[in-house]
């Protein structure tokens, strides 16, 4: 792919840096509490003597992590970017004979990296795709994050870090994200979770990485894609950074460590296996990458002229992908008869590419024609069915329009209980208010926040729907079970916050 990479925009740093600053501040509380053991929000995996600890505690870790990053970081919502990842990530994961699911999702940062969270959960920032040359570059990536987690590198760490306890682990695998985050933050609060990574580093991460790269390699060349791509992505990453400041390495550099030994020992694995017929870029990738390339840029007018430029410039392998790209920036601008325009071409050559028929969907949403987008959502929906994107836009706008009832029952019947996130919920929650199932409304809406990792507010839309009046008896038993759960974990948060009081006044008063 020929076209330039355009730069994030400053107000996608600007959330970066803020998300840094709250997580610099909840990992000094949990790294200070986690010397004295006086953290309990995540369960007890043992001593410093145990075991390995479990998969299902892995899950536990997994969730509560997630629930921070969720509240902190950009996470991408867009549902077509999150259908491609999961997509692509499947693909992989079926390989690889994991005990448990994957869950894979997208970071708006400029910021090369991807990472692996304990209990399935492997990150991506968008800069990483909009960096690579090739779906198999990408690819290369989320199967090495996949071995790291096939292979319980984590929980391998956490069971030779014989002095760290979970919370400080906790602490570490938000340190890591935090450092790809906004590494020139200088805040002295990190200190004690990057001595533990340091130590974590020189003791461990060469081999995990290795390991990774090798199995990950396997898990391509099982998928179809080209098994020398990770070493190419490594090296180039390597090159065209190897006279750069240290501060300004990309961060997968930094959570990565690369030698010119590994890259040679990628390349020569890569190798060695039986040589196949390597798969094209999808079209699908090629689409994802220009809806994450106008989300990169800084504002709609600079969306639109750059796609102008590349246009006239003909800088370009695939036309109808840019022009694609070229459509997707003009809704941005709200230029919506010049979006119709260009989108007739593309659909007279593909009439049911998903992509396609969601961005005529969204051109009627934006342009208020609001009977007109349903219409087109509704045979969207009929025509794709597992597409998350047609299901919850469908929803999102039926709720919009006040019909509830259509939209609960299209969510119902949408997916597995297990691979709904956040937005399912607050998109079930606003169904059922507006057919009056207002005790089934708070408790949805609690689920929401308490997938943001918002436990206060969680627990108090529970208390709302507790004093719904004519509660069912299942209803009653189901908020009173999940308010108990909460609360539980609320009072451990507040004796953490007394005791963390109580040693600040001890030290003023020393």
């Amino acid at each position: 792919m020929t076209l330039r990479h355009s730069p994030i925009a400053q107000v996608s740093r600007r959330s970066w840096r803020g998300w840094a600053c709250g997580m610099l501040l909840g990992l000094t509380c949990a790294a200070a509490a986690a010397q004295t053991g006086e953290l309990e929000d995540l369960p007890d995996f043992g001593d410093s003597a145990g075991a390995v600890i479990s998969p299902e505690q892995e899950v536990q870790l997994g969730l509560a992590t997630m629930r921070q990053i969720r509240r902190y970081a950009p996470i991408i919502t867009d549902e077509e970017v999150e259908d491609y990842i999961q997509k692509l990530g499947k693909e992989l994961g079926d390989q690889s004979h994991y005990y448990g699911d994957f869950h894979f999702f997208v970071i708006q940062s400029d910021v090369v990296n991807a990472f692996a969270v304990p209990g399935g959960y492997i990150g991506m920032h968008s800069g990483l795709i909009l960096g690579s040359k090739s779906e198999s570059e990408v690819a290369s990536v989320l199967a090495h994050e996949i071995s790291h987690l096939t292979q319980r590198h984590g929980a391998r760490m956490i069971e030779a870090a014989k002095n760290m306890s979970i919370p400080t682990m906790a602490a570490f695998i938000g340190a890591i994200a935090l450092a790809a985050v906004a590494p020139q933050v200088g805040l002295g609060a990190i200190a004690g979770v990057a001595a533990a990574q340091q130590q974590y580093q020189i003791d461990f991460t060469r081999a995990n990485e290795k390991e990774a790269d090798r199995i990950g390699i396997e898990l391509l060349s099982k998928s179809g894609f080209r098994t020398l791509s990770m070493a190419d992505f490594f090296e180039r990453l390597q090159l065209a950074n190897r006279y750069s400041d240290p501060r300004m390495i990309p961060e997968f550099l930094r959570t990565h460590p690369v030698t010119v030994n590994r890259i040679a020992e990628a390349r020569e694995r890569a190798e060695r296996l039986p040589s196949k017929v390597v798969r094209e870029d999808s079209y699908d990738f090629l689409l994802i990458w220009q809806k994450l390339n106008v989300m990169s840029m800084s504002d709609p007018a600079q969306a639109r002229n750059y796609y102008e430029a590349v246009l006239r410039d003909r800088n370009y392998t695939n036309e109808a992908v840019v022009r694609y790209g070229y459509v997707l920036a003009l809704i941005e601008g709200s230029e919506f008869v010049r979006a119709r325009r260009e989108l007739a071409g593309l659909l007279r050559d593909n009439p049911n590419l998903t992509a396609f028929r969601m961005a005529q969907a969204r051109i009627e949403e934006r342009a208020g024609n609001h009977l007109l987008a349903l219409d087109l959502y509704r045979r969207l929906h009929e025509l794709d069915p597992k597409s998350r994107a047609a299901a919850y836009s469908y929803a999102a706008l039926l709720n919009h329009t006040r019909n509830g009832a259509a939209a609960k029952e299209l969510l119902r019947g949408f997916g597995s209980a297990e691979q709904r996130e956040p937005r399912f919920d607050k998109l079930l929650a606003e169904a059922e208010k507006l057919v009056g199932e207002t005790a089934n409304s708070h408790y949805d809406l609690a689920e929401y926040y308490r997938g943001l990792g918002e436990i206060e507010l969680s627990a108090e839309q529970l208390r709302l729907g507790q004093v719904v009046p004519g509660l069912t008896h299942y209803q009653r038993l189901r908020l009173d079970a999940r308010l108990e759960e909460l609360e539980r974990e609320l009072n451990r948060l507040d004796q953490d916050r007394a005791k963390r009081r109580e040693r600040e006044e001890r030290r003023r008063q020393g």
